[in-house]
């Protein structure tokens, strides 16, 4: 990983109707999730790196699908589930739960073939949703943060400017939406992050 500080644009996967094209393509570093929304022309085609969901269907769909992004340009790709426990996965497997199979070690083998690969840590989601629950009671009890709040925090704690978009704060109820969304506010309050405008 790089120890420069650089200009990373974090572009979460809510609707954007606006062209941003050449704004993104501007950052030093981009980072997109997953199918990266469709990768529409308005957001440009920049790709540095690559987080990416390490279980269930979408993570299946993920090997099996392309995604419309240059391998060349990428720098890291993220699987932002821990590993996960052999013993656990078998029984998964057994009972043929397939919302839970690990496919994160497939995903970095098809996308981080010369790139770095890593996966966010179980000890790293847990310290970031304890500190999500100093912003208040979630709604519903989450299991871990979304992967653009990992991503916002990971980038911050290495030091880089980080200017986000494309964040609206919904989606599946296991994430503390409320929480992260007040998280974010504060960060911009106090000048360590900014909205894209």
């Amino acid at each position: 990983m790089s120890t420069s500080i650089q200009d990373v644009l974090i572009l979460g996967n809510a609707p954007i109707k606006d062209n941003l094209a050449a704004q993104v393509d501007a950052f030093e570093r981009v980072v997109r999730f997953n199918f990266c929304a469709g990768m529409p022309v308005n957001l440009g085609s920049k790709c540095t790196d690559l987080w990416l969901t390490g279980r269930g269907r979408q993570a299946a769909k993920l090997l099996q699908q392309p995604i419309a992004v240059d391998p060349e340009r990428l720098q890291n790709v993220v699987i932002t589930d821990p590993p996960a426990q052999p013993v656990v996965q078998s029984l998964f497997r057994l009972i043929r739960r397939q919302g839970k199979y690990d496919h994160g070690a497939a995903l970095l083998a098809k996308f981080a073939q010369s790139q770095s690969g890593w996966r966010v840590s179980k000890e790293t989601r847990k310290q970031l949703l304890k500190r999500l629950h100093t912003y208040g009671k979630p709604q519903y009890k989450p299991v871990c943060p979304s992967s653009g709040t990992l991503a916002i925090d990971h980038f911050l704690q290495q030091g880089h400017r980080v200017t986000i978009t494309g964040f609206g704060f919904q989606g599946w109820k296991r994430h503390p939406w409320d929480l992260e969304q007040r998280y974010v506010a504060e960060l911009v309050d106090t000048g360590k992050l900014q909205w894209l405008t």
